[in-house]
């Protein structure tokens, strides 16, 4: 019988040509899965009923010694879907023959969070911090690295993984620009390009490397995960309470959005409807106070 790991890595994987952290956080999905089974899980374990206990376990088990949140679960939930419909729709078959069936069992509620972006106050204190950080990553200085990395992730307000993805052929120093392929960013489908500053120009030459090196080259030195792990300790640093990279995205449409100027542009967003769910953050944007609207029924 097939377990869902191999039809991941063989079939769904180069079929959907899913990316390898994509790939990476399917597994993590499906490891907790068989922790919870007790083996590894087979096409025979796409039950309803099964995915429901599954995620009520994933609930209520803590893992590396805390409870998870309600949006891990969702998340696993919607892999796990995504693996089961996969299966359904290429008609799969269990070990007794019979068809896999679509799931139809209720995903958890995830409550919507409240946007939380790093403010300006906290972007320079971080960036003052990563100046004094020691050590190299690659043949680039710390302090080069990461003071220059938040930089850049504010002023364009791209994705942490596109600005992984970088190469120095992509950066115009002239015309102080940086270009995101569409192959490096979420829905590969659009390539941007993003003006930045004199200084942050002036700071990359110090480092410019050949054209098809990565301008911040952490994927080949260290792991993808050990990157939220230095994000933590500089935080810690710099005091400032931690919060992941997308927060520094948070924080570009959340300044854009305070002086008036929707960004959804320059986010990527075909509509403005996601900028205001997900990304502006009301301690920064400002909050709408209807009062002065309603009679006084004093």
């Amino acid at each position: 019988m097939q377990t869902l790991r191999e039809l991941l890595q063989d079939r769904i994987a180069p079929s959907r040509q899913y990316s390898e952290r994509t790939v990476e956080l399917y597994t993590q999905t499906l490891d907790q899965l068989a922790k919870f089974l007790g083996h590894d899980p087979t096409l025979d374990d796409l039950d309803d009923v099964i995915a429901a206990k599954f995620c009520r376990w994933r609930l209520t088990t803590k893992f590396r010694g805390r409870v998870i949140t309600p949006a891990t679960v969702g998340k696993d939930s919607q892999q796990l879907k995504a693996i089961w419909n996969f299966a359904a729709k290429k008609r799969l078959k269990r070990s007794d023959g019979t068809d896999i069936e679509f799931p139809d069992y209720r995903t958890p509620t995830i409550p919507k969070p409240r946007p939380r972006a790093f403010n300006a106050d906290d972007l320079s204190k971080l960036i003052k911090a990563a100046r004094h950080r020691r050590g190299h990553i690659g043949r680039l200085p710390a302090a080069w690295y990461w003071s220059t990395q938040l930089m850049a992730q504010f002023q364009t307000g791209e994705r942490i993984g596109a600005i992984l993805e970088l190469r120095w052929s992509e950066v115009d120093i002239e015309r102080q620009t940086l270009t995101f392929l569409a192959h490096t960013r979420k829905g590969h489908s659009q390539t941007i390009t993003r003006p930045i500053t004199e200084r942050l120009a002036t700071l990359l030459v110090c480092e410019k490397g050949d054209d098809t090196e990565r301008v911040w080259p952490w994927l080949e030195h260290r792991s993808y995960a050990s990157l939220y792990g230095s994000l933590k300790v500089l935080c810690r640093t710099a005091g400032v309470p931690y919060k992941p990279f997308h927060s520094v995205r948070k924080a570009t449409a959340s300044y854009l959005r305070r002086n008036g100027i929707s960004a959804k542009g320059q986010l990527g967003h075909e509509t403005e409807g996601i900028a205001e769910r997900h990304y502006y953050d009301e301690d920064i944007v400002g909050r709408e106070n209807n009062l002065d609207l309603l009679p006084d029924i004093e």
